[in-house]
């Protein structure tokens, strides 16, 4: 709560009336960092249980706590995707439906997770017609998106639920079988999006005729992995596919940019300029589909958990749907081994090694999933919006308009569900760095820290009033030293910490980005 002295001091400067809206604004919905960070689940070397592998793996990942789980629903390969302890028949699936009817499957999609992000290949289990599809083709790929969308849509009516359905990669199948340095050629560059239409054009035509209030989720992604191609003007995915297609999300497997963050935020910024927008989500339809450091990366082992954990701050400071790990269990060898491997034996793709130990990693997904998430942007008392400088990342209130990225932040509520007056609160800039007070700066702020300490959080006040705070809310950012936030009055509207009292230039107007 604030102090009663500091309210008392604030309402009496007759200024508060800009900031006080009346009474009813819904309060600002969260979104829980469960629904947000998950982790795939494919292929690992080694279980530790009896169960069978792919709900083994599931578990595990309902006990570190996330609800977002990737899995690879492939017929053809079910049997290597999840071998322990499991029986998949002979012959295997013969459709995505089928495959969904499963045992195995149907335990999977009863536990509590929200969303299923399930990676599907193309009818004929491998490469997605690059002579072109004829129309029997295209009719056989439209209806296996269609008859899956509508048995989900059907099946778990009612259970809040979301299916992402997404192909793996899409690089390495526009490049496969051709030359190093080869281009793929307009025919195979065309049939590839015809191949993403035509599925997209399945799942939308069982929701249409299913309607859109069933309580559960459809969705249509495509996958890209070469974006620092993109990004140098060749031919790929993002440039010469991606444009052309109508999908409800885009994903980006990001194992090309030499996993530095700044540049992850390049490509996510690059992806998002070439995707086009749709009436779901407008133009907030990424999301980070894989991400992670091995072993071999070029990292100092040491260095592995600050690295993946500064490649998840960028990811999540950017806005991204959602962020999935690789992986629960590791499944890549390093060297040649027989029986079950040992650590030394494998590259680290990993929450659990194989002789049981939890990972850093583990520690780190586990520190950020009772948060909660807000996207927002604030106007200060002259109603100039907080932005910060890209070049030396200052933070000032000196922009009349927010139509840059570096306007809108991602507020990171550490208390969890709604966000209230008193709420332990961190605000991360548009490539995932905390805002800070920075030493022997006379209390300027700053967007440089890659992990919230002390400095980076702050007690949120809700001025005028307790409880829950909606966007149109006037509110105030405390510091662990007991000064506020506040834009210098004057000059470039300079973001410092240095009164322990608030007064117009300590407040700011808490505004939803999306309106």
């Amino acid at each position: 709560m604030m102090p009663t002295h500091a309210a008392r001091r604030w309402c009496s400067s007759g200024l508060a009336v800009l900031f006080l809206l009346a009474a009813g604004p819904a309060p600002a919905r969260a979104t829980d960092a469960r629904e947000v960070i998950g982790v795939a689940h494919a292929a690992g070397r080694y279980n530790f249980t009896d169960e069978d592998y792919l709900n083994e793996g599931a578990g595990v990942l309902l006990e570190l706590g996330t609800r977002v789980v990737k899995i690879f629903f492939l017929p053809n390969q079910i049997t290597t995707m999840y071998p322990f302890n499991s029986d998949w028949g002979d012959p295997p699936p013969a459709s995505l439906v089928e495959l969904a009817q499963r045992p195995y499957f149907q335990e999977l999609f009863k536990k509590p997770f929200s969303t299923y992000i399930l990676v599907t290949s193309a009818v004929n289990g491998g490469t997605p017609y690059f002579e072109g599809l004829t129309r029997e083709e295209a009719e056989a790929e439209r209806e296996q998106m269609y008859a899956l969308t509508k048995y989900l849509l059907t099946t778990y009516a009612k259970s809040g639920k979301t299916f992402i359905l997404q192909n793996w990669e899409g690089d390495h199948l526009l490049r496969q079988h051709l030359a190093e340095g080869a281009d793929p050629d307009p025919k195979r560059v065309e049939a590839m999006i015809q191949w993403f239409n035509v599925r997209q054009d399945g799942v939308r035509a069982a929701r249409k005729e299913l309607g859109d209030d069933l309580g559960v989720e459809v969705l249509h992604a495509i996958e890209v992995n070469h974006l620092a191609r993109a990004m140098a003007g060749k031919v790929s995915m993002t440039n010469s596919i991606v444009p052309f297609t109508r999908s409800d999300l885009y994903s980006y497997s990001s194992w090309d940019v030499e996993f530095d963050p700044p540049t992850l935020v390049k490509a996510l910024d690059y992806l998002e300029a070439k995707a086009p927008d749709n009436r779901r989500y407008g133009s907030r339809n990424i999301y980070l589909g894989e991400f992670g450091v091995a072993k071999d990366h070029g990292v100092p082992e040491g260095d592995r958990p600050e690295r993946i954990r500064d490649l998840l701050e960028a990811a999540l400071g950017w806005g991204v749907r959602y962020v999935v790990y690789w992986e629960v269990f590791c499944n890549e060898a390093m060297r040649d081994y027989t029986g079950r491997p040992r650590n030394k034996d494998l590259r680290g793709f990993w929450l659990i090694r194989p002789d049981g130990e939890k990972t850093p990693m583990w520690d780190l997904l586990d520190g950020q999933l009772d948060a909660g998430f807000h996207r927002a942007a604030f106007s200060s008392f002259s109603n100039q919006y907080l932005s910060v400088d890209e070049r030396n990342r200052g933070v000032t209130a000196e922009r009349w308009t927010r139509g840059g990225r570096w306007e809108t932040f991602m507020l990171k509520d550490w208390n969890g569900g709604g966000l209230q007056n008193g709420d332990e609160v961190s605000l991360q800039s548009h490539d995932g760095r905390y805002l800070t007070v920075e030493r022997g700066s006379a209390g300027r702020v700053f967007a440089r820290e890659a992990t919230p300490g002390r400095l980076e959080r702050f007690t949120l006040h809700k001025i005028g009033g307790a409880g829950a705070i909606a966007p149109g809310d006037s509110v105030a950012f405390e510091t662990r030293s007991g000064l506020f936030l506040g834009a210098e009055v004057g000059g470039r509207g300079t973001l410092r910490a240095v009164r322990p009292v608030p007064g117009p230039a300590e407040v700011f107007r808490f505004v939803d980005p999306e309106e």
